[in-house]
């Protein structure tokens, strides 16, 4: 691989195609009798992987996103550090000496491909590095996948040219195609410029300083210069012949003041040292300011007339820059409450894990979807708008607040005393359970370490549910779990739900579906349900599932249930007996878990179960603030090869957007619409059924009718077209062999 072309280079490191193409230049793709096969052969992926790695000249090493822990480091990288790859350490250790995390360390803010540069100016490889990073899922673990290259190595290596002998044009050619080249990654554009400048002048080392607003600081990771004028040191560029230190390339704060002040091309000095400052203006507004130190003077003024055009590309790269971190921004606030949301709640996780004494605070607003249901969205929508301002007045210099789900929100402090932490906990208990018209159950937790950051949060969900169980308990008005009595309650204790699935308590019945588009109906498979037995008593799906919701722990339920599904097929196919799909649904909360797709595979493969014979079944509002996620998750499935079933088809919860948005095999019709087909005035939903029902057959995708209980119902479903369906005129819910007595 070419070390001459670092976007190549990098890009290939992370797709998936690499191995493949980094081959296919060695085949002779017209003598391929040549290339012999050995099916009988065997090799470990891992070694070609690591033969790979160890072959091209970037550096490449990967972390522990958390831990800052060297988990792999590739054998150029080793050589240029004079290790072996058997290093045991962190990142901060081997690349920079420290004995403690960086606290600009910019791998903390990696969100998808990230590129930027790294300045090593004290580290052992004294060097400014492009880095291009990425994070990686693995285990319930996030690691850090990080490529990066020698700035000097790359195609557009800076060489010293002899200004005397260039005209205006010549001059400015190689900052214009660095301006072009660039223009996707703002920050290497805005370093190379700078670099360029100092070997230009032949400089001790460039700075870049930035002005920009410190209240709005996500998105910069650098070290703060002077808070009074809102300048961050963001770029150096050093002479690295000179072997300077860190204090000796630090700008005098009275020099930046003062070039703060007059915003003027101007030469300040200190000493023996000479200081020339560029301003960075747009529209008068002052973006920041670059420094070269000891440049030479005579270099300086033939550049001079290439000055104002200079200028006027850095102020593009930082507006350029400014725009990206905006758009970042955007992606990472809710909407609707102003606060950050579940996905920068996750990148700032790997840097506040860097941090000591972690306080959490976890909120649920209470009976939210009664509201939703009772007053409607707008006034739902308006409690937690309120909610997420009264979390911002009650904690206003905490910048860790964030809206994780439809009614969540978390609280995250860092270096506070437990004591203190307890104080405001109680503080903010107390408030939220207060007359407001609305409550919120809050649960927290406080970690000495913040590398058990996720513990902390784990366990202040608990004590969240602790707290909401007692509402609902106490709530008399609230009818979301129909007062049954504790027994619901304890469902939202993993340990009591794990205990009722050891007793045999859930059990699973059938709801057989038929085909109906023949002479006679035909069984053609089921849906997998499940009830709750305790002590003689089966409690509804109803009272429960709702319960197992809210805590977030019917993923418990859902494996169970595809699990046992699985078991009894293949203990059928065994027999050699006949086994039909039997879907099964899963809750919205289980659908965007990260193990969700690995533990429906892992699962089938332990059974030798194909993918058509279960389909998922999937109901979901499609104005959740999750359903993007949904999106992406179902997608995913169905290339693997999964069925995905949408149910309630026709209702809120499932419309014709979800046919467009989402990769669908089959659609249930929900009872609803069923219930009033065979009535006298059925001309308006017979007509709504038999346009959805050819729409779905021009897709490709098959329908089924839910809720079927008379002839009537049939007769007409089997007339405009529909598959299949299920309810009670064929068959109620039964049991496992009554179910596979009817084959």
């Amino acid at each position: 691989m070419s070390k001459n072309n670092i976007d190549t280079t990098v890009d290939d490191i992370f797709s998936d195609a690499f191995i493949s193409d980094s081959f296919q230049s060695d085949i002779d793709f017209n003598n391929l009798d040549e290339i012999v096969y050995n099916s009988s052969s065997s090799f470990d992926i891992s070694e070609i992987a690591d033969i790979l790695l160890d072959s091209i000249d970037e550096y490449v090493f990967i972390t522990d996103t958390t831990t800052k822990n060297i988990v792999y480091i590739n054998k150029t990288l080793c050589e240029a550090l004079g290790i072996n790859n058997s290093f045991v350490g962190t990142c901060y250790e081997l690349l920079c000496g420290k004995d403690s995390p960086c606290v600009d360390c910019k791998s903390n803010y990696v969100t998808d491909d990230s590129t930027f540069i790294i300045n090593h100016i004290n580290s052992k490889l004294h060097k400014n590095l492009v880095v291009k990073s990425r994070n990686l899922e693995l285990y319930n673990r996030t690691y850090t996948i990080n490529v990066a290259m020698p700035h000097e190595d790359q195609a557009d290596k800076i060489v010293f040219r002899d200004l005397n002998n260039l005209n205006l044009n010549d001059i400015l050619g190689p900052y214009i195609k660095i301006y072009a080249n660039n223009i996707s990654t703002p920050e290497v554009q805005l370093y190379k410029f700078i670099e360029y400048l100092g070997i230009e002048l032949n400089a001790e080392n460039c700075t870049l300083f930035e002005h920009i607003d410190l209240s709005k600081t996500e998105g910069y990771s650098y070290q703060e210069i002077d808070p009074t004028l809102n300048l961050l040191r963001t770029l150096i560029w050093v002479n690295e012949d000179l072997n300077v230190t860190d204090d000796y390339v630090l700008i005098p704060n009275d020099i930046a003041n003062k070039a703060y002040e007059d915003r003027i091309y101007k030469e300040y000095t200190d000493g023996d040292a000479t200081y020339i400052s560029i301003p960075i203006e747009s529209d008068l507004n002052l973006l920041g300011v670059v420094f070269i130190k000891n440049p030479n003077k005579n270099f300086l003024k033939i550049l001079e007339p290439a000055i104002k055009t200079i200028q006027k590309l850095l102020s593009g790269s930082i507006e350029l820059k400014k725009m990206y971190i905006e758009l970042s921004n955007v992606s990472s606030i809710d909407t609707l409450t102003g606060l950050k949301n579940r996905k920068q709640m996750l990148v700032d996780i790997n840097n506040l894990s860097l941090q000591n004494r972690i306080g959490v605070i976890f909120l649920n607003v209470n009976a939210l979807k009664e509201i939703n249901t009772e007053r409607g969205t707008k006034f739902g929508d308006e409690i937690l708008i309120k909610t997420a301002s009264l979390l911002k007045q009650l904690m206003p210099d905490n910048k860790n607040i964030y809206r994780i789900g439809g009614d969540e929100f978390i609280a995250i402090h860092t270096a506070i005393d437990e004591a203190e932490f307890c104080v405001l906990s109680d503080m903010l208990k107390a408030f939220m359970i207060s007359e407001k018209g609305f409550s919120v159950s809050v649960g927290t937790n406080w970690e000495k370490s913040g590398i058990l950051i996720q513990k902390a949060i784990n366990l202040a969900e608990s004590d969240m549910y602790t707290e909401k169980k007692s509402y609902y308990r106490n709530n008399h008005n609230s009818s979301r779990y129909r007062k049954q009595n504790d027994s619901i309650l304890k469902l939202m204790e993993p340990d009591k739900i794990k205990s009722y699935i050891e007793q045999n308590c859930f059990k699973i019945l059938y709801q057989p579906k038929f085909k109906i588009q023949k002479d006679t109906a035909e069984i053609a498979g089921a849906e997998a349900l499940v009830r709750l037995v305790i002590n003689n008593t089966v409690i509804p799906p109803d009272d429960f599932i709702p319960a197992l919701e809210s805590a977030h722990y019917t993923y418990l339920i859902d494996y169970f249930v595809f699990e046992t599904i699985c078991k009894r097929m293949r203990d059928r196919l065994d027999q050699n007996e006949k086994v039909l799909p039997v879907s099964c649904n899963f809750s919205r909360h289980t659908i965007i878990r990260t193990d969700f797709k690995d533990t429906l595979k892992s699962i089938l493969n332990k059974y030798k179960i194909g993918y058509d014979l279960i389909p998922l079944e999937v109901s979901e509002h499609t104005n959740t603030t999750r359903y993007k996620e949904l999106i992406e998750v179902t997608n995913k499935l169905a290339e693997e090869g999964f069925n995905i079933s949408i149910d309630d088809f026709g209702t809120a919860h499932a419309n014709i957007y979800s046919l467009a948005d989402l990769s669908v095999n089959e659609v249930k019709f929900d009872k609803k619409l069923i219930d009033n087909l065979a009535s006298e005035n059925n001309s308006k939903i017979t007509t709504i059924l038999g346009v959805l029902i050819t729409m779905c057959k021009k897709l490709g995708i098959k329908t089924i009718a839910e809720g079927v209980e008379n002839k009537a119902q049939s007769e007409i479903l089997k007339s405009l077209g529909c598959d299949e369906i299920q309810g009670y005129y064929f068959s109620k819910p039964i049991k496992d062999e009554d179910y596979y007595g009817k084959f």
